[in-house]
């Protein structure tokens, strides 16, 4: 070939790649929540899944959240973002892009669905957030299927809407994530999920519980050198959690060097310990809010971040009901949580979803513990954080 032939062939090959890896790197992800319309007088909560296929992790420097259609005594009451952590991608593809009204958005979703953060919300028409300086939330793809290779990123999109007129009204949403610019990111905040407090999570019917009641909910933590954390310090840029239906209250701890409690003056009041307070604490199960650091919160050497929940299994909210395995004693236990059942006909002696488990083929009242079902519980701190560097330590 001619020198000026490669030369032309050369500058060709570099046109069409320079805009395929644009597309493999796009500056924005942006999540659409389709038009839902709303009868006058109501204030339904609705969810959508929305996957984006990539294999590879998307550095997020802010996230835009755009609410149409609302204003006056049309309102949005509440709008989350989560990501999804788990291993069942796939099930994504059935639901995507389809709205669902569900509270909590616990009827849609892979088996896993509790594997989410939250990790933007906003009700104002349009609304902004972003990372300290030098910080991006690294998004990571996860795969279809558990063991599989990373195929996407999965997100929940809850928002529930107040309409106060008498007729019908119609909302939607754009969520836009910005990418971060890659000389930028000095620091990579991650997202953390701790749920150890669930070993500790045993309510008898008719009763409300903490999961501080038993020994391992009381030493229940998330921080360095502990069971999922980091190995270094961790500056802690945003703390929440996530409950189900019973969950009355859920609080957050900070826990010294020593072992003792060091959450700073006016905490969360605890609703069912007087005197208590806490780093955080949320009441509503369907959006538990955040606590979001203007400067990162640095847990070292042997501080943490305890989690507890106050569950409620038929004294004000819903019962819950199991097959009874042992005549007279409630089923379920931490672990191995109750066969659902609405009807003793929902109860015979074995199921294949159960193996290894009989049934008298009564549904009765059934202890309340942590499960994959949306009868079950969930008690979980969930976060965002950075890693310390070793010399710099947390950003500013």
């Amino acid at each position: 070939m001619p020198f000026p032939s490669r030369i032309l062939a050369v500058a060709t090959l570099l046109v069409l790649l320079v805009p395929a890896a644009r597309a493999r790197q796009p500056r924005t992800l942006k999540l659409r929540f389709p038009r839902l319309g709303i009868a006058g007088g109501t204030n339904p909560e609705a969810c959508v899944l929305v996957r984006v296929a990539t294999a590879a992790p998307f550095d997020v420097a802010s996230i835009e959240i755009r609410h149409r259609g609302v204003g006056g005594r049309f309102a949005v009451q509440h709008f989350l973002v989560h990501l999804y952590t788990g291993e069942q991608l796939g099930a994504f593809e059935a639901g995507h892009g389809r709205v669902v009204q569900s509270r909590g958005c616990l009827e849609l979703g892979p088996t896993d669905r509790d594997r989410r953060q939250l990790i933007a919300s906003g009700t104002l028409p349009h609304s902004r957030s972003g990372f300290p300086p030098g910080v991006a939330l690294r998004l990571s793809p996860v795969p279809d299927a558990p063991g599989g290779a990373p195929a996407g990123l999965g997100f929940t999109l809850d928002g529930e809407w107040v309409n106060g007129t008498s007729r019908m009204r119609s909302a939607s949403a754009l969520v836009v994530l910005h990418r971060a610019r890659p000389s930028a990111v000095r620091y990579a905040a991650l997202p953390f999920a701790d749920r150890s407090a669930e070993a500790g999570l045993l309510v008898a019917p008719g009763e409300i519980a903490s999961t501080e009641a038993l020994p391992a909910g009381r030493q229940a933590a998330w921080g360095p050198g502990r069971p999922g954390g980091p190995q270094t310090a961790a500056c802690v840029l945003m703390v929440t959690g996530q409950m189900h239906k019973r969950g009355r209250f859920f609080g957050v701890d900070l826990i010294g060097a020593d072992g003792t409690v060091e959450n700073p003056a006016g905490g969360t009041p605890n609703p069912f310990v007087p005197g208590r307070s806490h780093l955080f604490g949320a009441l509503d199960w369907t959006d538990e809010g955040a606590l979001v650091l203007l400067h990162p919160l640095t847990l070292g050497a042997g501080q943490a971040l305890h989690g507890a929940c106050w569950d409620d299994n038929g004294a004000m909210r819903a019962l819950r009901l199991g097959c009874e395995e042992v005549s007279g004693v409630p089923p379920g236990q931490v672990g191995a949580p109750a066969k659902p059942c609405t009807l003793d006909t929902d109860c015979p002696s074995s199921d294949p979803a159960y193996p290894g488990r009989t049934f008298t083929g009564a549904c009765r009242p059934a202890n309340l513990v942590a499960g994959p079902t949306p009868e079950d519980e969930v008690c979980r701190l969930d976060g965002i954080y950075v890693p310390a560097d070793p010399v710099a330590g947390c950003p500013p």
